[in-house]
């Protein structure tokens, strides 16, 4: 590349006296030292540095490239240029050999999308044995409309250079105001902004001799820039008495999230000292020193790394004083915080997940974990619940819940429960899981913990016969579920809801079947309340076996019988309440109750009832206590769907009320003819054998007119087409 020699008349000899300063950009301030403690970032790593011809990117968006025939290196390895006031500490710096052309450049473009308004950094060379060639810096600048211009500073300070020669220095400030484009000569208007530089190091080249540059504290738009008032600054921390936490042997715990500001409008330097006496487990690390701070700035992370507590340190309570001091204004107090660091020893649990447990042994289920270790101040992390899974029809469990934490030295227990009521005999199987995490029990998260593995129980409960069972009940107790029930390998009865009306005893017990004319799946249960005259208004649930089915039937046509003791013979449950309407539900008790019956369990439920062919279970609602049992009367009177003997008006309306509707959800007893529909057939059965059998004694028996004037309505129905 071609030197330049032309020169911009007014800004050749420019000296720092002549700036000024306007920040409305991002700003960046690099003393060119990686990492956290330094820029926050890598730059290219010696012993290589940028290489001749490559280019670097900051994540700050600044582009640096490289020309200046050698290597550029970012660390304090130069030779003389530290001989200077400018240089210290890190810096970019280099060796140039490129004869006549030797440059490097700081492109800004990328900052805010195109340039910056001041610029600003600290310059130095040297040239071996002699004086520097020259005191006389060169540089070419663009804005990022495409204006260019030649411009120049004088070198105003001396150092001692190589071999007892003389080096130059100064802090050089550069404005957006000062250039107009002279060059390219787009408009030859004013620059609104430096876009990027050109920086020539070429002319220590020229006696042949070694030479040595070196730039450092580059800042823009007034970052880390000139013009401290020390006395005017007032320093301070944000944040103090910081406490953390972490798993012993995870990591190294380096201690440096620390914010600094500074609250007068002085600029100022800043330096962290650690209280050596404070914390001798902990290493000293690279706090802040000497680090420039402009009035009212913000410095997030602004002390550096100031101490490290190696990841082998036993478990224990560690504290580390630390001070912030103001350097340049001793009338600034000092700040002063504690870093404290709890390390923890993992947890070390043990549990009972090996054997099957066999439910309702109170409590039978634990997770322990030890106590912290033996030394002096030892600490241990806690274990807690994140998640669990019980599965296995009738398993619940009491504790171990979500949330649940087992310190150092404590245990957890957890009972099996499970739900008999409703069920045969058998043997049940389930299982219990449980999620664990590591926990600090003082804080709310420890660094570096490790998952821990879930743990597993295998559940177990053998459900026996149980003939009889009672409770004693006060005045508005519940009535169920879950309170009383019996059960066998076939059969199983219970309470599903209601409210007791007075303090008595509610019984169950498995009996004989006393009756010939119902086909039971299974045994009959003797429900009693004990209290005298009382109609209690519940819910009675029967589960019964496939294989228990009678021959010949559907499971649909299935319902609660009850034993009328007055006739000897077993009729419809509801049909021997005192009060309300028979309703047949395809389904559930929970999803009658959930859908017609309304969300609330009352009166007005009185009558319903149901077939849950899923789960093997027939309710009813009731009010009056029986020898109750599941099954299907066997009446051989053909027609008499309700089974009172008599085939009359209540069969009809049995037939009517399901009238054209497939079985389920239609009523099962409405389809005597057993094709699952509701329609002629049926219809026929019952009018085919009108006034057959032995009226009961409440019923009036319809005349003949009146039979006629039945059927003939009947028979306009059937002209509906079946679908």
């Amino acid at each position: 590349m071609t030197r330049f020699t032309k020169t911009l008349s007014g800004l050749l000899f420019l000296s720092s006296a002549a700036i000024g300063s306007s920040a409305n950009a991002q700003q960046i301030f690099y003393e060119f030292t990686s990492g956290p403690g330094g820029d926050g970032f890598n730059w290219p790593a010696s012993p290589t540095g940028l290489l001749e011809g490559n280019s670097f990117d900051t994540p700050d968006g600044l582009y640096l490239y490289n020309d200046i025939g050698n290597n550029i290196f970012f660390d304090q390895q130069y030779q003389v240029v530290g001989n200077g006031s400018r240089i210290s500490g890190d810096a970019l710096w280099g060796n140039p050999l490129d004869f006549g052309g030797g440059y490097f450049s700081l492109d800004f473009y990328n900052l805010n999308g195109g340039g910056v308004q001041e610029v600003d950094f600290d310059f130095a060379w040297s040239e071996a044995g002699v004086p520097a060639v020259t005191d006389f810096l060169s540089f070419y600048v663009y804005d990022s409309d495409g204006r260019s211009a030649y411009g120049g500073w004088t070198l105003s300070d001396s150092f001692t250079g190589f071999g007892g020669g003389t080096g130059y220095e100064d802090h050089i400030s550069l404005d957006a105001s000062m250039f107009i484009d002279d060059d390219q000569n787009v408009d030859g208007g004013a620059f609104i902004d430096i876009s990027y530089i050109d920086i020539f190091v070429d002319e220590i080249t020229y006696g042949g001799n070694s030479s040595e540059f070196a730039l450092d504290n580059l800042a823009t738009d007034g970052a880390g820039g000139p013009g401290l008032d020390p006395a005017n600054s007032e320093v301070v921390l944000n944040g103090f008495n910081v406490q953390t936490n972490r798993l012993q042997g995870s990591f190294d715990a380096i201690l440096d999230f620390i914010e600094v500001e500074n609250l007068g409008t002085g600029g100022t330097t800043y330096s962290v000292t650690l209280d050596p006496t404070s914390a001798p487990e902990f290493l000293l690390e690279s706090p802040a020193t000497n680090a420039v701070i402009n009035g009212g700035e913000f410095i997030p992370n602004g002390t550096g790394p100031i101490t490290r507590l190696p990841a082998s340190t036993i478990s224990g309570t560690y504290v580390a004083d630390y001070t912030l001091i103001n350097d340049l204004n001793p009338l600034d107090p000092d700040d002063s915080t504690t870093y404290t660091v709890r390390v923890l020893d993992a947890p070390s649990t043990t549990d009972d997940s090996g054997p099957t447990v066999q439910a309702h042994l109170d409590p039978n289920i634990f997770i322990a974990n030890a106590a912290a270790g033996p030394h002096a101040g030892a600490l241990r992390a806690g274990v807690d619940v994140t998640a669990r899974t019980v599965t296995g029809a009738g398993f619940s469990i009491d504790g171990l819940d979500v949330g649940d934490v087992a310190d150092a030295g404590e245990t957890e227990n957890a009972t099996v429960n499970f739900d008999r009521y409703g069920r045969v005999n058998g043997t049940y199987l389930g299982t219990f899981s449980v999620d664990l995490q590591m926990d600090d029990p003082n804080f709310s998260f420890l660094n570096g913990k490790d998952p821990l593995p879930s743990i597993n129980w295998n559940l177990n409960y053998d459900l026996g016969t149980i003939s009889n069972d009672s409770i004693a009940v006060n005045a508005s107790d519940p009535l169920g579920p879950g309170l009383v029930g019996v059960n066998d390998a076939g059969t199983a009865a219970t309470l599903l809801d209601g409210i007791s009306s007075k303090s008595q005893t509610v019984s169950m017990a498995l009996t004989t079947d006393p009756g010939v004319n119902a086909d039971l799946a299974g045994t009959p249960v003797d429900l009693d309340f004990s209290g005298v005259g009382v109609q209690e208004l519940y819910v009675l649930q029967l589960t019964y076996l496939d294989g228990n089915i009678p021959s010949g039937i559907t499971e649909s046509q299935m319902q609660v019988l009850f034993y009328d003791t007055l006739t000897g013979d077993w009729e419809l449950a509801v049909d021997g309440n005192t009060a309300g309407t028979p309703t047949f539900f395809n389904g559930s008790y929970t999803d009658y109750l959930a859908g017609p019956g309304g969300g609330i369990f009352d009166a007005g439920d009185l009558g319903a009832y149901g077939i849950d062919t899923t789960n093997n279970h027939a309710w009813a609602v009731l009010d009056h206590a029986s020898l109750f049992g599941v099954g299907v009367l066997t009446t051989t009177l053909v027609g008499d769907l309700d089974g009172d003997g008599f085939v009359g008006i209540n069969d009809l309306n049995i037939v009517l009320a399901n009238w054209n509707q497939n079985v389920p959800p239609a009523n099962p007893l409405a389809d005597p003819s057993g094709d699952g529909f509701v329609g002629i057939d049926d219809l026929n059965a019952v009018l085919g054998n009108w006034n057959a059998g032995t009226p009961p004694s409440s019923n009036a028996v319809p005349e003949p007119a009146s039979v006629v004037l039945l059927a003939a309505g009947a028979l306009g129905l059937t002209r509906r087409y079946r679908r």
